[in-house]
């Protein structure tokens, strides 16, 4: 499936560099085929391998009714399942909730519908494709080699909008794998370039990436990555999980994604030793540090907060995102994000997103009070603090895209308005629940989170108030009172 929206062109970080983290065995193992498409009636996979003189295997069984066997899109789902589960901290139920709207958005995927219809088929699939781990699943707990069986997904819960497709409002509960659970929780774990993933254009490479990045790592030490990684093409393309077995077919299928790689500096350069069924695949990567070497994996960084993670998606390099956050701290810097992405809805077009974004964060001399006011449910006055001095002989058109007259600001708050009164209600309520969650969410229960959602869906709540009052309560400090006041309206569930 075609991405529709413009990537944001990321080098890849250095390994020691990389504060996020994925399951290990998941991603050495690579449960899901890389390959973008695959025929309905591929609904099996075996490989076999030696580990420490044992014979392991790792199986694959999957309904021809789901389309096959995990592929494509399913391995950005379910590493974006393993990061919020983290960032969610790592609850022993196995649990992640959240919204069919936020795990597309966190994904890197538009919303759009043909990307829900994408989300909730690739939930099924890693809810009925079913793995045996046979002496090869690496349990930390214990320092060994175990045999599992699994789904990657044991339960799904989702509250859809009337009917059973998923929508912009779609509640979800997921449990994950409990095996996966026990890894997660007990830090076996490796690097992850979330950023980065995100960046590159096709699934195709994403999943070459992380099964090639984890292939890098000693499953039993996880310490440095290789340099270089040499495997017999064969037996790469039954780790990829391809159909193709002959090497010309394998090399064509594969030469696309090492391509982008290349081309976006993670890999140095791809080549074939020897002929035929002896052929060798050998990966010289070009991201690799010497020193310092990858960071011992703990739980308390295994995630940058949301906020950081969404002025990432934005452009916002890793470093400048962070000290933003902790420069301007999370109310000021979340709101800020609401008004940048305010302007971009009511038609403006920045020359850089970026560059706007922190403009929009930084700016202390008013020039983006009307859409401020907006957000936070206040007309805006007559007298908005000035934009900007214009230079008397400066050209119209040389006028820098983040400086914007007062009388622009309120028709684009205007404009803004309108166009968030004119989206599905379904869409509305997700934006405002996303809101509520960022704010208050560990004060509240699911039960009363799910309420909200039923009483903004059926009418009984106003979407745009909603949003609005939060923001109001966290800008008045009173952030407490209005939980407690979701609390009171919404303890059964109801409106």
């Amino acid at each position: 499936m075609p991405r529709s929206r413009k990537k944001v062109t990321v080098p890849p970080q250095r390994p020691g560099e990389i504060t996020r983290f994925d399951e290990a065995n998941s991603a050495r193992l690579g449960l899901i085929c890389v390959q973008e498409r695959i025929p309905s009636d591929y609904t099996r996979w075996d490989h076999e391998w030696t580990v420490e003189d044992r014979t392991a295997r790792l199986t694959c069984i999957s309904p021809s009714e789901y389309g096959g066997v995990p592929h494509g899109l399913d391995g950005d789902f379910a590493t974006t399942l393993n990061l919020m589960y983290l960032e969610q901290g790592s609850p022993d139920s196995g649990e992640v909730n959240t919204t069919a709207y936020q795990l597309l958005s966190k994904s890197g995927f538009p919303d759009s519908g043909q990307y829900y219809q994408a989300l909730q088929d690739s939930l099924d699939r890693l809810k009925g494709a079913t793995y045996a781990a046979s002496e090869s699943w690496r349990d930390k707990r214990y320092d060994r080699w175990t045999t599992v069986k699994f789904n990657i997904i044991e339960q799904i819960d989702a509250d859809t909008a009337g009917g059973l497709a998923f929508g912009s409002g779609t509640l979800l509960r997921i449990r994950l794998a409990r095996p996966v659970v026990q890894s997660l929780r007990a830090q076996y774990v490796k690097p992850l370039d979330m950023t980065f993933v995100q960046s590159l254009n096709r699934s195709l490479t994403r999943s070459l990436y992380r099964i090639l990045d984890a292939r890098r790592y000693d499953p039993v030490h996880l310490s440095d990555p290789v340099t270089v990684l040499r495997i017999p093409l064969q037996q790469w393309a039954r780790e990829c999980k391809l159909l193709e077995t002959m090497p010309a077919r394998i090399k064509r299928n594969l030469d696309g994604a090492h391509q982008e790689l290349i081309e976006r500096g993670y890999l140095r350069s791809v080549t074939y030793d020897g002929a035929r069924l002896n052929t060798v695949i050998v990966y010289e990567f070009g991201d690799v540090q010497v020193n310092p070497p990858a960071p011992e994996p703990s739980l308390q960084v295994i995630a940058d907060s949301p906020l950081v993670e969404a002025l990432c998606r934005e452009g916002v390099v890793l470093p400048v995102a962070r000290k933003l956050v902790h420069q301007y701290g999370d109310l000021h810097v979340t709101t800020r994000l609401e008004a940048f992405q305010a302007l971009l809805r009511s038609g403006y077009a920045p020359k850089k997103r970026s560059a706007l974004l922190v403009d929009v964060i930084k700016d202390e001399g008013g020039k983006y009070t009307a859409v401020l006011q907006e957000l936070e449910g206040v007309a805006p006055e007559a007298t908005v603090p000035e934009v900007a001095t214009p230079v008397p002989e400066r050209p119209v058109r040389a006028k820098k895209a983040a400086v914007t007259p007062a009388a622009e600001l309120d028709e684009l708050t205007e404009r803004m308005n309108s166009e968030f009164s004119a989206l599905p209600r379904e869409e509305q309520a997700a934006r405002a629940l996303t809101q509520v969650r960022m704010f208050v969410g560990r004060e509240l229960r699911e039960h009363h989170l799910r309420g909200l959602m039923a009483a903004m869906l059926s009418g009984d709540a106003d979407p745009v108030e909603v949003q609005r009052e939060v923001i109001r309560a966290a800008s008045e400090l009173r952030l407490p009172e209005f939980a407690q006041q979701l609390r009171e309206t919404h303890e059964s569930g109801g409106s």
